[in-house]
């Protein structure tokens, strides 16, 4: 058998291999390759015990965050309120009254709105606007509730729209749909109030 010549640089590389013993000493031949082993890491532990102990001190703390944000969403108010009812008046026409509320602070739960306990005397501004769909004008547009009934145009057009206040029970009774919006001939209960989110009643409120 011919042997093949071997460049000098790839037999002092392949010597570096080269098993000495019959049996092998493996630690030995890594070692004369100049191969370092690799000390086994700890990082993947030291990783599981941050987060073990990042999640207990979450959950040592979260009764007192819900505590606190029980408290946050009890108190806080609604700056405005806003509620769409659509009257269906025959022939494809329609009307559409929007309403927007501001004023006293409010809150509201499964029940409905309520007034926060902050002033004397609570009321609420409402601007109301209306859209008519196949028709341009209705003989008159009011909001009744409790045998009362406030106007709020007479020959409405499309595009009208104002201002009304209401006080105490009155607001609170619009707002949690109780009312009934007329228009023309048509009644229709308004829509209730959409703003905020649901929360629980204080049980210290009378």
């Amino acid at each position: 058998m011919i042997s093949e010549q071997l460049d000098p640089l790839v037999e002092r590389e392949l010597e570096k291999w080269r098993v000495t013993d019959e049996e092998p000493e493996w630690a030995d031949v890594v070692a004369r390759a100049g191969v370092r082993q690799k000390r086994p890491r700890f990082h993947s532990r030291k990783r599981l015990h941050v987060a073990i102990a990042v999640t207990a001190l979450v959950g040592a703390a979260a009764p007192a965050l819900a505590l606190v944000a029980d408290h946050v969403f009890k108190t806080r108010d609604l700056p405005g309120t806003m509620e769409t009812t659509r009257v269906e008046l025959g022939r494809g026409r329609s009307a559409i009254l929007r309403l927007r509320s501001h004023g006293s602070p409010l809150s509201r739960d499964s029940r409905g709105f309520y007034y926060l306990p902050s002033q004397k005397v609570d009321s609420r501004t409402f601007d109301w606007a209306l859209d008519l769909d196949g028709l341009d004008r209705v003989a008159r547009v009011s909001i009744g509730f409790d045998g009362r009934a406030i106007a709020l145009c007479r020959k409405c057009s499309d595009g009208s729209d104002g201002t009304f206040i209401l006080h105490g029970g009155d607001a609170l009774t619009l707002l949690n749909g109780q009312a009934m919006v007329e228009v023309g001939s048509v009644k229709k209960q308004l829509a209730p109030a959409a703003g905020g989110r649901l929360l629980r009643r204080p049980t210290s409120r009378p």
